[in-house]
């Protein structure tokens, strides 16, 4: 059988450990899994917070692993706010809510739909609607729930991190908390653009489409 070879210096002596060469593929596989997905889409990302979480509830309720930790709460889901700006909200944060919810959903919890109006409203060229973020038009400003699931993001030039955490809706109990993160492509610039009145996008920055290489 071939070998490979680790030297380990320790103590002025090398150590010398021999290894099935077998293993060095699986220990490159295991490292691989390990590492983030490098092209990670919103919906990969939500469902990977909303599984860590999920994990970490299901130890604190004491269920078995594997079990998770549907019907153990009540849950609401909030859009996620600029770190720097907690009454800042850009279109990726609010697709995150989106996606959050839909996975939270599917794995059998109890969630609250929030921005449900009191009507369904009917506006022309709009068709008809029942979610609301106007105040006014929400059917229930007290929200009923054992807890929230809030977060907030940070824009950089290469990425989006995203930090949700699972609150108790009395008291300041966090349940769970999980981090992720999103490389920056052309999906996601577009939209970490603001919105401005009516949730109209801000206008794209202009790209130059020729560059010139000055020797």
């Amino acid at each position: 059988m071939e070998r490979a070879c680790i030297h380990a210096p320790a103590a002025g002596a090398s150590l010398l450990i021999f290894l099935p060469a077998i293993l060095c593929p699986l220990v490159f596989a295991l490292l691989l899994s390990a590492a983030p997905a490098a092209g990670a889409t919103v919906p990969q990302a939500a469902s990977a917070a909303g599984r860590e979480m999920d994990r970490q509830m299901e130890a604190r309720f004491g269920r078995k692993p594997g079990e998770g930790a549907a019907g153990t709460l009540s849950l609401s889901v909030t859009t996620p706010v600029n770190i720097n700006d907690l009454d800042d909200a850009n279109p990726l944060a609010r697709q995150m809510q989106e996606e959050a919810m839909r996975w939270f959903v599917r794995a059998g919890y109890d969630v609250q739909e929030i921005r449900k109006g009191a009507d369904v409203l009917f506006e022309p060229l709009k068709g008809e609607q029942l979610l609301t973020r106007r105040e006014k038009l929400v059917d229930d400003k007290s929200i009923q729930t054992d807890a929230l699931l809030v977060g907030t993001y940070v824009v950089t030039p290469d990425n989006v991190r995203f930090n949700f955490r699972v609150v108790r809706a009395v008291g300041r109990d966090i349940l769970a908390m999980s981090t992720v993160t999103l490389p920056m492509n052309r999906e996601i610039a577009f939209l970490t653009r603001r919105t401005g009145p009516g949730g109209a996008l801000a206008p794209a920055p202009i790209e130059p489409t020729v560059v010139t290489l000055l020797p």
